[in-house]
C-alpha cells in the first residue's frame, strides 16, 4: 500500500495501487485504540527505508528489490529485509497480505501467531492454466502451497476463495473476511441514459478475467445496438483498428474517471474464469449496477442470477452475448435488477466490517505462543 495514497487522501485506484481495500482499512484502524498497528511495505518508491506516522499507525517503507531475483532465491533478500523490521517492531501478531509478493516468506519459523490474507488464489489460477508462459507466477503458486500451511489463520474474502484454499489442505483454519469498498463509491448516483445502452468491462485484459471471451462475444453477428466500454490493461491488448465499432478501449482510468463511467453504464460485465472476489463487481453493486459475470469466483456469492445480475453458465462467447443482449435491451428491467438487493450489498461491503473482522482475529491471537521457531 503506497503511503502516498493516505498522504493525499484515499482515492482508490488513483492512489496507484491495485489493493484498493488497504488504504480505507488503515483509515478504519485509526478508530481503534487498544492495539498498536504497524505496516511494513516493500516499495520501489523509496531508495532507503522510511518511517511515517499516519492515522495513529506506523508505516515502514522498505526498498523493493527485483521480483525475479526474489523468486529465484526463495525470497531470501526480501525476507531478510522484512525480518529486520520485525525485529525492531517485535509484534504480537504478524499479518501478511497475498501470495503475489514476498510478504509470506516471514511466516517460516515465526514464534508468534500469524495471519495470511489471500488476495488471489494463485494455486487455483495456475490449475486452470492462467499462468501459461509466466514462469514467475507459476513459481509463486508453488510457494503459496507451502506458505498457507505455515500461517496460524488464513483469511479469504469469499466462500469460493475459502473452498479453493481448503483444496490445498483441508485442515487449515480459514476465516471469511470480506474486503470492503472505498467509501467514495457510496456517494455515487447510478444515472444510466435510457437512450444510450452501454456496458462496462473493468479488469485486466487477460485470459483469467475472460477478456478473450468478451471480445469474441462482441464480434458475434449481427453487430449489437449497444456499446461496450473496456477499462483496464494487460497483455492481450487489441489492435484498435480491428475493434468492433461499438467498442471503446479506455485503458487504465484514474479513479474519478472510472467512477464517472461506472455511473453512466447500464451494467458491468466480468466473464472471469477465477476470481476471489473482484473489486469492480463489489464497487458496481455498491453503486447499484447490475452485473453480468460467471459462477467461477467469490462474486457468485452475492450476484444472484435474475435478481441483481446475470450468471453466464456455460461461460462461452455465445452465452455471454445472450446475457449482454438481454440486459441492454430493456431499460426498465435493467433498473429493477440494479435496485434489487442493493441496500443489502451496500451493507455487506462497508469497510468498517473488514476492519472489525480483522480486529477480532488480532485480539483473539495476541498473546498466543505458537510453533518451535524451526
Amino acid at each position: 500500500m503506497p503511503v502516498k495514497a493516505l498522504e493525499a487522501g484515499v482515492t482508490g485506484r488513483g492512489g496507484g495501487d491495485a489493493a484498493t481495500w488497504l488504504p480505507q482499512l488503515a483509515q478504519e484502524f485509526s478508530k481503534q485504540t487498544d492495539l498498536a498497528i504497524s505496516w511494513v511495505i516493500l516499495t520501489k518508491s523509496v531508495r532507503k527505508p522510511r518511517i511515517s506516522k499516519l492515522l495513529g499507525q506506523t508505516f515502514y517503507e522498505i526498498p523493493k528489490g527485483m521480483m525475479t531475483v526474489d523468486i529465484l532465491t526463495g525470497h531470501w533478500s526480501a525476507r531478510k529485509k522484512l525480518k529486520g523490521v520485525l525485529d525492531v517492531i517485535r509484534p504480537d501478531v504478524i499479518h501478511v497480505w497475498g501470495s503475489e509478493s514476498s510478504y509470506p516468506s516471514v511466516l517460516k519459523g515465526a514464534r508468534i501467531p500469524t495471519i495470511m490474507s489471500m488476495q488471489g488464489i494463485l494455486t487455483e489460477y495456475n490449475r486452470i492454466g492462467s499462468f501459461r508462459g509466466n514462469w514467475r507466477m507459476r513459481c509463486q503458486a508453488s510457494y503459496e502451497i507451502s506458505w498457507v500451511k505455515q500461517a496460524t489463520i488464513l483469511t479469504t474474502e469469499s466462500e469460493w476463495g475459502r473452498d479453493r484454499v481448503l483444496e490445498i489442505d483441508s485442515t487449515l483454519d480459514v476465516r471469511l473476511v470480506e474486503y470492503g469498498v472505498n467509501p467514495g463509491f457510496y456517494n455515487l448516483t447510478w444515472k444510466p441514459d435510457p437512450s444510450n445502452p452501454v456496458i462496462l468491462y473493468c479488469g485486466g485484459h487477460d485470459w483469467r478475467k475472460g477478456h478473450d471471451l468478451l471480445m469474441a462475444a462482441l464480434r458475434i453477428p449481427p453487430a449489437p445496438p449497444w456499446k461496450c466500454w473496456i477499462a483496464g490493461g494487460g497483455s492481450t491488448q487489441e489492435d484498435p483498428a480491428k475493434l468492433p465499432e461499438n467498442v471503446e478501449v479506455l485503458g487504465n482510468l484514474a479513479w474519478k474517471e472510472l467512477q464517472e463511467r461506472m455511473s453512466k453504464s447500464w451494467g458491468l460485465v466480468l466473464p472471469t474464469r477465477a476470481d476471489t472476489s473482484p473489486n469492480a463487481v463489489k464497487e458496481a453493486r455498491v453503486i447499484g449496477m447490475p452485473v453480468i459475470t460467471s459462477r467461477h469466483g467469490g462474486q457468485s456469492g452475492y450476484v444472484k442470477h435474475g435478481e441483481n445480475g446475470i450468471i453466464v453458465d456455460p461461460l462461452t462467447p455465445e452465452a455471454l452475448r445472450k446475457g449482454m443482449d438481454l440486459l441492454l435491451s430493456d431499460y426498465s428491467a435493467c433498473r429493477r435488477m440494479g435496485e434489487s438487493r442493493h441496500q443489502g450489498d451496500r451493507d455487506y461491503f462497508r469497510p468498517e466490517l473488514t476492519a472489525q473482522g480483522f480486529m477480532m482475529i488480532y485480539r483473539d491471537l495476541a498473546g498466543r505462543v505458537v510453533g518451535d521457531g524451526s
